[in-house]
This record gives C-alpha cells, sequence and structure tokens, in this order.
C-alpha cells in the first residue's frame, strides 16, 4: 500500500489510498485518537493540503474551547452556556 505522511504543526498527518482516491488520518499532539474529516481527495497531495486546513480548524477550536473553560472558571458564563459553547465547538 502506498501511503504519504506529513507533519504539520505537532500533528502527524497520514494519507492512505481508499478505491482509487485518498483518505487522511491525522494525529494530534499528546494523543492517541486520530482524527478525519470523513472526505475523500483525488490525490495524496490534495488529501495532505485537507489534512491543513482540518488541523487548523482543529487548533482554532481548541483555542476557542480554552477561551470557554477559562471565563466558566472565572465565573464570566454560567454551566450551560459553558457545555452550550463546547457543544458548538465539537465537544461532547
Amino acid at each position: 500500500m502506498n501511503t504519504c505522511s506529513a507533519s504539520y504543526g505537532d500533528w502527524f498527518i497520514l494519507a492512505v489510498p481508499l478505491e482509487g482516491e485518498w483518505v487522511i488520518s491525522c494525529l494530534p499532539p499528546k494523543s492517541n485518537n486520530i482524527c478525519t474529516d470523513w472526505k475523500t481527495y483525488q490525490t495524496a497531495e490534495a488529501a495532505l493540503a485537507g489534512a491543513q486546513e482540518y488541523v487548523e480548524q482543529a487548533a482554532a477550536a481548541y483555542a476557542l474551547a480554552e477561551v470557554v473553560l477559562e471565563l466558566y472558571e472565572a465565573g464570566k458564563i454560567e454551566a450551560v452556556g459553558c457545555h452550550n459553547l463546547l457543544r458548538s465547538l465539537g465537544y461532547f
């Protein structure tokens, strides 16, 4: 099987051929959970570009989640609001 791998930031990216197209698996730093965008790409290069976009979006969501938790811990937002904001970012 011909695969293509790269790193982007602290993330490890693996592009794997699947039925004539390519899919990605992304491994975040300090994690054992593999992430994917559940899309297929025509080429390995397109898959790696898609993975970079996925990583950038995931990093932005993580940064926003940190701010939401800090606001909750500081008493600036209530638990329900915190939960709803985190859910909107893809957590839970």
